[in-house]
This record gives structure tokens, sequence and C-alpha cells, in this order.
């Protein structure tokens, strides 16, 4: 009876030794696809944070343009008001002015009061 139980306590261990190298290699592919994770992960960062950089240069460029676009387009209306519209309002003013003045002195316009 002996000899049965030193044999099944033989095929144990060997079964619990198989077991535990089945379950190393298993830890060591666990580690090894970890690993290879972590570094497509690591490649993907950099991409999308290369993607990112370069979207935000262009939206400085744009903001930049933008900025000097604003900047012309004050000037241009600056200009158009000083050589423009002022003398036409200056011209037109002083017209109505001595228009009225000629219909106040002359008497035309007004209603004949009996």
């Amino acid at each position: 009876m002996e000899s049965v139980i030193q044999v099944v306590r033989d095929i144990a261990i060997i079964v619990l030794a198989l077991e535990s190298i089945v379950l190393l290699l298993a830890l060591i592919l666990l580690v090894w696809q970890v690993w290879r994770l972590v570094g497509l992960a690591r490649k993907h960062v950099d991409r999308t944070m290369n993607t990112a950089s370069e979207v935000l240069g262009v939206a400085k460029d744009t903001a930049s343009t933008v900025s000097d676009i604003a900047r012309q387009t004050r000037g241009t209306a600056s200009f158009v008001n000083d050589r423009t519209a002022k003398p036409v309002i200056e011209l037109y003013s002083a017209v109505s002015g001595a228009s009225r003045f000629a219909r106040a002195l002359f008497g035309r316009g007004r209603s004949k009061q009996a």
C-alpha cells in the first residue's frame, strides 16, 4: 500500500512540476505581450503628439495671419475714412450749410405769412 501512495505522490509532484513550468511559460508570454503593447502604445503616442504639434503650429500660423489681416483691415478702413469719407462728409456739410445760408439770406423756401 505504501508503494501505491509513493507512486501517487511522485505522479502528483511531476504533475505539479509540469504545471509550474506551464504557468511560468504563460507568465513569460504574458510579460512579453505587455512589453510589446507598451512599445506599440509609445509609438502611437509619439505619432499622436507629432500630429498634435503640427496642428498647433498650423493654428498658430493661422492666428498670426488673421491678426495681420485684421491690422491691415483697420489700416485700410482708417485710410478710406481719412481720404474719402471725411472729405465727402465735410464737403456735403459745407454745401448743405451754404445752401441753408443762402435760403435764409434770400428768403427762398420760407412759407409766406400774411
